[in-house]
C-alpha cells in the first residue's frame, strides 16, 4: 500500500465517528485511518481557512500534528 500523500492530523476519537463528523465536508480531506483504540489519523491537503474550519468541525476533541502529542 503506498503512503497518501497529505499533512496528518492525530484526533483522540475512532475513525468510524471521524468519518461521520466529516461527511461530505471536503476541503482537501482525503483520508481517514484508525490509528488504534480511539484514535484516527485524517490525511489532508487543507490549508489556511479550510484547515481552520476542519479543526472548528472537530470542535473540542483533542487534535494534534504528531502522535506523541496526544500520549501527553
Amino acid at each position: 500500500m503506498t503512503d497518501s500523500k497529505g499533512y496528518r492530523l492525530y484526533v483522540d476519537l475512532g475513525a468510524s465517528q471521524v468519518r461521520r463528523l466529516l461527511k461530505g465536508f471536503g476541503h482537501g480531506v482525503r483520508k481517514i485511518h484508525s490509528a488504534g483504540k480511539g484514535r484516527a489519523v485524517i490525511i489532508h491537503t487543507a490549508t489556511g481557512r479550510h484547515l481552520e474550519e476542519l479543526l472548528a468541525v472537530l470542535g473540542d476533541v483533542k487534535v494534534s500534528a504528531s502522535e506523541e502529542d496526544l500520549d501527553a
